[in-house]
């Protein structure tokens, strides 16, 4: 198969595992073909390899010579990738290769999300283990699955079985900031029931949407001042309902949970004489959200256009309030900032799907903090609401909070050789993203010391996700001169 990413550009092994990775489906929950590449890639390079019911792989490499005997390093990716496109794309994510493109110092693409996270990271761990004179401890890759959707490779993974001192996750995307802490909370979905009826006489059908916005990650990027499209479109309907007898026949928005929603959409049914009354308000609202968003999404967009579809069943008045005072009322974006870091988000939910079937409409958030307390307090939120609507809640997926350690000898290293090879300051702190280090830490059952660093990586799931070339240049040099002085 032709090469999209130039022979030329180093790190050249880096660069060409990772256009492979990303000829290979890997959606969550489908990574049987990564999973069965990586066992050849162990044995293509003679490394002993293990993999359990999960799909999970584990390569180990003995330490070169002099450094057998040094304590080993876990370098821990994930093989899953977030999967989000562009409307009108026909790109199939269970079959199809991802479309690369090379655009100056970056590599991304444009109607999907790349895999960089944690792509790139892998194909840094793995390029380590091709290399035949660079010294290094003993080493252990671990590779998990599902990741995305709810760290459940990380949680049913046997970690006592790994021997290394030090940690190494490879699943962050500021160059400089070596993470040292994540935020945790559990996945939680809520289901508001909803019955339907008739429409009333000489109703007209209107599909409303919002669209258009930048989205991103639900840790990395919630404090950038991006809309929430599925907030934005339940305040719009809060605000449709009070103008007249407004009727819903459908809601959804959002693809993944831990993703802010770029679009969301209503199909409503309103009065023909007030028409007019409806357009207007809309009209008003996205002169309101234009101002609003103007610096964080200055691309939004919202629609109110006829739907052409026939519909024959709308929601009751009383399952429509329950739905609307539901998607108004929850919590969304930074509840408190890190009293102990400036400019650390501490605690924030993210209301990243809704989707409407024969019987509820289900409302998907993630919950994210350093803090348990703080997270369990989202969890209690939403189960209330829930049951004041009427309806219900459970908890789907759950992450463990990795808490910040202030003594950290891999830390000092990362930081100390970043500065000294490229004459820039470096960091470590914690981060408001969800990593599996804590949920692999607790389940080793010892102490081990942990980091969490990658390459410059950027629009994380969503389509235009790209990396640093320069960036993974330079993350290539670090990783190999801190495994020589391990």
């Amino acid at each position: 198969m032709e090469r999209m990413i130039p022979k030329d550009l180093e790190p050249q092994i880096v660069l060409e595992i990772f256009e492979e990775i990303s000829r290979i489906p890997r959606a969550s929950g489908h990574e049987e073909e990564i999973s069965d590449w990586l066992m050849a890639f162990a044995d293509k390079y003679h490394l002993s390899s293990v993999r359990d019911k999960k799909g999970n792989v584990l390569i180990r490499k003995p330490g070169t010579p002099g450094k057998e005997d040094h304590p080993g390093v876990i370098l821990q990716s994930h093989m899953d990738m977030v999967c989000e496109k562009i409307k009108g794309s026909a790109h199939n994510f269970l079959k199809d290769p991802i479309q690369i493109t090379v655009e100056g110092d970056k590599i991304m693409a444009k109607e999907t999300t790349l895999g960089a996270d944690n792509g790139i990271g892998l194909a840094l761990s793995l390029a380590i283990l091709t290399l035949e004179d660079a010294p290094h401890p003993p080493l252990e890759v671990l590779v998990t699955v599902d990741e995305e959707i709810g760290l459940t490779g990380a949680e049913e993974f046997d970690a006592s079985q790994l021997t290394g001192n030090y940690f190494v996750n490879m699943d962050s995307a500021d160059e400089g900031i070596f993470v040292a802490g994540s935020a945790g909370g559990p996945t939680i979905s809520a289901d508001i029931p909803v019955t339907r009826k008739t429409p009333e006489a000489e109703q007209e059908a209107y599909r409303l949407s919002i669209d258009g916005l930048l989205g991103g990650h639900s840790g990395e990027d919630i404090h950038r001042h991006r809309g929430n499209a599925n907030k934005l479109l339940f305040r719009l309907l809060d605000a449709l309902e009070r103008k007249g007898d407004m009727e819903l026949v459908s809601v959804q928005g959002g693809m993944a949970g831990n993703a802010i929603p770029r679009s969301a959409e209503a199909v409503v049914m309103i009065p023909a004489k007030d028409k007019q009354t409806f357009l207007d308000e809309v009209e008003r609202y996205y002169g309101i959200y234009k101002e609003e968003y103007r610096v964080g999404d200055p691309d939004l967009i919202v629609t109110f256009e006829p739907w052409e579809e026939a519909v024959s069943e709308v929601f009751t008045k009383e399952a429509m309030d329950r739905v609307i005072d539901f998607g108004v009322f929850c919590e969304n974006g930074i509840l408190r900032m890190c009293p102990d870091v400036e400019g650390v988000v501490e605690s924030s939910n993210n209301l990243g799907c809704v989707t409407t079937d024969d019987e509820k409409v289900t409302f998907v958030f993630v919950t994210r903090s350093f803090v348990e307390s703080m997270y369990q307090t989202m969890v209690l939120n939403i189960d209330r609401l829930a049951r004041n609507a009427g309806g219900s809640s459970h908890k789907d997926y759950d992450c463990l909070e990795w808490a910040y350690e202030p003594e950290s000898e891999i830390r000092d290293l990362f930081v100390e050789v970043y500065q000294e090879l490229f004459h820039k300051k470096a960091k470590g702190i914690p981060v408001h993203t969800g990593l599996e280090c804590g949920i692999i830490a607790k389940n080793m059952g010892r102490k081990v010391d942990m980091i969490s660093i990658g390459p410059e990586t950027k629009e994380l799931h969503k389509p235009g996700e790209w990396f640093s070339i320069s960036s993974t240049q330079r993350y290539w040099k670090l990783l190999q001169e801190v495994l020589k002085r391990l």
